[in-house]
């Protein structure tokens, strides 16, 4: 259950970006990748291989689940798997993160559509550059059949997505006699109006983060950003926050809740034509209720550790 929103500047053109919750605290790499002689950058869960970020054209995808759990953990503690990967078994990895990876060796916004449309990607995907941003929203209806809907996204409207559907029907039931699909529905909208109400007053493009970062409702569960005392099934964390700025060709990560592996000496290089910056979460905690010991919160020591 994760947040993704866009939002265009004047001469930075468009910012995405993303809180991703798990329930589970992941490992995240940052990969620097050449492949048909096309540069990618993006971020690397070690569990699942899910993957999302930007080329070197400036092409770049964040994405939200609406019906699936190829991408967590406990869609395979559920089918009998202990949470490690098992040798020959392809549905452990997902699905999507493959998708959204090679869709990242296309060369335009539209290319990058057509390729995710071609691949079935489900659930609520930002694809974007500089100047060009589209909006897919996709499921499986009653019949399993593929179903899509895909707009421009207009550089003056703001867009958020949470695990909802709202261009097409997705995601969940708010009529569900399970009452945990019934609160993650709520979670969905809460999370949703929330984060778009203060993208609204964004004025500086590096606050985008900000912006999705809200904690005041007194149910982390209906926050943008989730920092849990704990975790589980049903109880989601939120372990990181990106932000992709085509203009600058740069990815940026807020580890939160994961580890996190990258090689800043290869990223940084001189030859590089994308770029990859981490960001602290020092202002996020600084904020929390919990007193900082040595710049470490009190409610995680680790929380910070990569």
């Amino acid at each position: 259950m994760c947040v993704i929103a866009i939002k265009y500047f004047k001469d930075v053109g468009f910012v995405g970006v993303k809180n991703r919750d798990r329930n589970y605290r992941p490992t995240i790499k940052i990969k620097q990748s050449n492949r048909k002689q096309i540069e990618r950058l993006y971020i690397w869960d070690v569990v699942t291989k899910y993957t999302e970020g930007i080329n070197e054209y400036g092409v770049s995808v964040i994405s939200a689940s609406v019906n699936g759990k190829k991408d967590e953990k406990e869609g395979f503690l559920d089918s009998g798997h202990s949470g490690r990967p098992r040798s020959g078994d392809p549905d452990f990895f997902s699905p999507d993160g493959k998708s959204i990876r090679f869709s990242l060796l296309e060369k335009t916004v539209e290319d990058a559509l057509k390729f995710l449309i071609k691949r079935e990607l489900k659930g609520n995907t930002f694809i974007f550059d500089k100047e060009h941003c589209i909006l897919l929203e996709a499921t499986l209806d009653d019949k399993e059949k593929y179903i899509y809907k895909a707009r421009n996204i207009k550089k003056d409207e703001i867009a958020v997505r949470t695990n909802l559907g709202v261009d097409i029907k997705s995601g969940y039931n708010p009529n569900s006699e399970d009452e945990n699909e019934r609160l993650a529905y709520k979670s969905s909208i809460s999370r949703m109006n929330r984060s778009l109400k203060d993208l609204k007053k964004v004025k500086d493009p590096y606050k985008m983060l900000d912006a999705v970062s809200d904690r005041s409702n007194p149910n982390p569960q209906m926050n943008p950003l989730r920092i849990e005392k704990t975790f589980g099934k049903t109880i989601l964390r939120t372990t990181g926050q990106l932000m992709i700025i085509p203009n600058d060709m740069t990815l940026y990560y807020r580890p939160i809740w994961c580890n996190m592996d990258f090689n800043f000496d290869k990223l940084d290089s001189v030859k590089s034509k994308t770029y990859f910056q981490i960001l602290s979460a020092r202002k996020i905690f600084e904020s929390f209720d919990n007193v900082l010991i040595d710049g470490y919160s009190r409610l995680d020591e680790n929380i910070l550790k990569f």
